[in-house]
């Protein structure tokens, strides 16, 4: 025992408390150690003195301390408090493969919110009756918590909630607690909370809904408006993969009415699938098979994958986007990325290394959503101007395109769904691949027509409405997609 230094017994304990110095410590502080009854090991704790006298009279308060914990089931332990096992616990979700989104948005919670009120709590002591008073005396009083831009929604305290009775979870499996966790949601026992006027009540409203107008500018500013750069004369391939990545991006979340960001941008062509008509002959939609995204992540133990289905013109658009990456010499294989990014190398400050780089094998990355937003957000000062040269730009537009972001373009599509295709809910659902719950608390306004929704009603599309593909074109995409035919071709035996 070199660790020990004078390792001592503190009388009239069984045994049971030592105090030592530390070996090599020039300090010459003492510290105790108590075992435990109710959990493996020992309960160290430094007693902050040199002198033996002191440093025994503090050893046996411990020791008194800890036995009374020990009959309340609480494991008491130095670093048991809420500060330093929240530490650990964002470490151990860094490791388990969290996303940046989710973490950052714990940590956000976490330090501004719950550190500051549970910071010295012992996390036996996070019950609930302890979380009633934290919402009452801390988390809704504006002085107490100065970052808090407005009146959270019951939604939002719910959504924080799960986050802390997540890490109490953790924080039983990992022994720092010898009861479970018993906590109830706070959205069902909205009666938690005295003072309710500090409480947002309203319906909660999804602030980046915009106008189909809004959604068709930007559309038409990508197509048809070079992206150059400062003083520049021309529009670079540079710019120009920017600017169409960015337009074909939208157009497949408007069209699969799938979720911004890494469910479409970790897309690559063997997730694609085309499928002929059953109505129609020479008319084709297409399904993509996600297999990245919060809604992968979070069923990962049942379902690996989410399939969404498009309309009857996204094949058009997706073989325009094949052909111009194919003129810049993008790679179009089965396993290449559908909105792929240029790995940056180079020794000097502008291309440097990047961790980003490792996380992909080859030449190519897929974009990311940061990338998406930091884009849009130096487009729409452009936008503006270019509408209001044009004469278009409106109060209610300019606001819209100040927030508008990729997700607001899913949430257009839903609302076509429900006011211009007539489906139900349960349909616009399973359509957007997310609860019916979800779509009644945010949509539900928008259904003009609730009688023409009780029975489901899938719209049969007119020949008007559905381009005709020959032979040749579905050939050369079919090298990379799936190609389904229907069964009415197969039974005129037509090839497959």
């Amino acid at each position: 025992m070199s660790y020990y230094k004078q390792l001592t017994e503190v009388d009239n304990t069984g045994g049971d408390v030592w105090i030592h110095k530390i070996e090599g410590s020039t300090k010459g502080t003492w510290y105790c150690r108590i075992k435990r009854e109710n959990a493996a090991g020992y309960f160290k704790k430094s007693l902050k003195t040199t002198d033996m006298y002191k440093a025994k009279t503090k050893a046996l308060q411990y020791w008194v301390q800890l036995r009374e914990a020990e009959e309340q089931n609480v494991v008491l332990a130095p670093r048991n408090n809420f500060r330093a096992l929240m530490k650990e616990w964002f470490k151990w979700k860094e490791r388990t493969g969290t996303s940046n989104v989710a973490l950052k948005s714990c940590y956000y919670q976490f330090t501004n919110y719950y550190e500051p009120y549970f910071g010295a709590y012992n996390v036996a002591n996070v019950t609930e009756r302890a979380y009633i008073n934290y919402l009452n005396d801390h988390r809704l009083q504006k002085a107490k918590c100065p970052n808090m831009r407005k009146k959270p929604t019951i939604r939002t305290l719910d959504a924080e909630q799960a986050n802390l009775r997540s890490f109490l979870r953790w924080c039983f499996i990992k022994g720092k607690m010898r009861a479970r966790p018993d906590m109830r949601r706070v959205m069902k026992n909205e009666w938690w909370i005295t003072e309710k006027h500090l409480v947002d009540w309203d319906k909660p409203q999804r602030r980046d809904m915009v106008s189909m107008k809004t959604y068709e500018a930007f559309r038409t500013y990508l197509r048809v408006v070079e992206n150059r750069r400062g003083d520049d004369t021309y529009e670079s391939d540079y710019q120009k993969m920017s600017r169409r990545r960015m337009h074909f991006y939208l157009l497949t979340i408007y069209n699969f009415v799938a979720r911004a960001g890494d469910e479409v941008l970790k897309l690559k062509f063997e997730d694609f699938a085309i499928h002929q008509s059953e109505i129609q002959d020479d008319s084709f939609y297409m399904t993509i098979e996600v297999k990245h995204g919060k809604m992968v992540r979070r069923n990962r133990t049942h379902n690996k994958s989410l399939t969404y289905f498009s309309d009857y013109n996204y094949l058009g658009y997706f073989e325009t986007w094949v052909e111009f990456l194919k003129e810049l010499g993008f790679p179009t294989g089965p396993e290449d990325w559908v909105f792929p990014v240029v790995k940056v190398r180079g020794k000097s400050k502008y291309h440097r290394w990047r961790e980003s780089n490792e996380l992909f094998d080859g030449d190519y990355k897929p974009f990311t959503s940061q990338g998406s937003t930091r884009f849009l957000k130096t487009l729409k000062p452009k936008l503006k101007a270019w509408m209001k040269k044009n004469g278009n730009l409106t109060p209610r537009i300019e606001e819209e395109i100040d927030y508008f972001s990729a997700y607001s373009v899913r949430h257009m599509a839903i609302k076509n769904l429900i006011t211009e295709s007539d489906y139900d809910f349960h349909r616009v659902a399973e359509r957007a691949n997310t609860g019916i719950r979800m779509i009644e608390s945010f949509y539900y306004s928008y259904g003009t027509k609730p009688e023409g929704r009780l029975v489901s009603k899938h719209p049969t599309p007119e020949a008007k409405n559905m381009e005709r593909y020959t032979g040749g074109q579905l050939a050369k995409l079919s090298t990379m997609v799936t190609l389904n035919t229907s069964k009415k071709s197969k039974r005129k035996g037509q090839k497959k």
